[in-house]
């Protein structure tokens, strides 16, 4: 199995979250097992020595991914679209960077190896969903067709911080970026569009099942996560801990202690309202 991550610009915390993910996931994965980080600055990987592998992407790269429409996140189909092309018989488990293995996740693995299709949670219906964004995309797509694929009242939303790709079912990815792209096209509300087609795209080809019984996404904590990763991280390089030292210290760190996700004050959750209502035209902001 492939464990993907996918990591490009300069924010320095962007690739500290990787690496913490990729700490857990060495505590975790068994000899079957191979990590792969794509990455615009590979350089930043070396400490990992052979125990990932990097495929580098650049400016180019990521530009010509966004494609027609120039859409930011449809980097993210094309990125795993790279991997099963590179190894077309192995299942994909990609992570967000803000994820975390908690639990041993040799069932998951057998599971895609069987044919099984993942993302980490079911959000719940379209149709019923109470944010801004999935309001409008709901006004705007119930009872239209993309890619085959007609948006009705069953319509599910899943969180995209986990997707797991099972080898046999690998045209998943191309689905999933024809609905994206059918999207696109339409003048949906883009800041989900990329996460509602891989919910779409897999659940095509396989009954999409979670694995946040496997995998944290503390995306709605990242502040004290971030926190606590960044001085994990110095610590660890000052102390010129060797990898294996590294990941005996992460295994036997409580990780399910620390909260996920916070309590939103007013004030937080009028702003989020506000950039929810903020995405027009070209103007675009990207909040995960």
């Amino acid at each position: 199995m492939n464990i993907v991550y996918l990591v490009f610009g300069d924010k320095m915390e962007n690739y500290q979250q990787v690496y913490f993910s990729i700490y857990t996931a060495l505590a975790r994965k068994s000899n079957k097992d191979r990590i792969i980080v794509i990455a615009e600055d590979e350089s930043l990987f070396k400490s990992f020595g052979d125990n990932v592998e990097v495929l580098p992407i650049n400016r180019d790269v990521i530009k010509e991914w966004e494609g027609k429409y120039q859409f930011f996140w449809r980097v993210k189909i094309k990125a795993l679209q790279l991997v099963a092309e590179k190894y077309p018989n192995d299942p994909i488990l990609y992570l967000d960077g803000d994820t975390f293995f908690y639990q041993d996740f040799d069932a998951l693995r057998e599971a895609l190896e069987n044919g099984q299709n993942f993302m980490h949670l079911e959000e719940g219906k379209l149709s019923q969903l109470s944010s801004k964004t999935e309001k409008l995309m709901w006004k705007q797509m119930k009872g239209k067709t993309y890619h085959k694929y007609t948006i009705d009242e069953n319509s599910a939303m899943w969180n995209a911080g986990l997707i797991g790709v099972s080898d046999k079912h690998v045209g998943c990815l191309q689905y999933t970026l024809e609905v994206n792209d059918a999207m696109c096209a339409d003048g949906v509300t883009r800041r989900l569009i990329e996460q509602f087609a891989f919910s779409i795209g897999l659940n095509e080809y396989s009954s999409l099942k979670p694995a946040d019984d496997v995998v944290g996404h503390y995306w709605g904590n990242k502040k004290e996560w971030n926190q606590m990763i960044d001085l994990f991280i110095k610590k660890s390089f000052m102390k010129d801990y060797m990898l294996d030292q590294i990941i005996a210290e992460v295994k036997v760190m409580e990780l399910t202690k620390i909260p996920i996700k916070v309590r939103e004050s007013n004030t937080q959750r009028k702003l989020k309202n506000f950039i929810d209502g903020f995405y027009k035209d070209k103007k675009e902001v990207y909040i995960r």
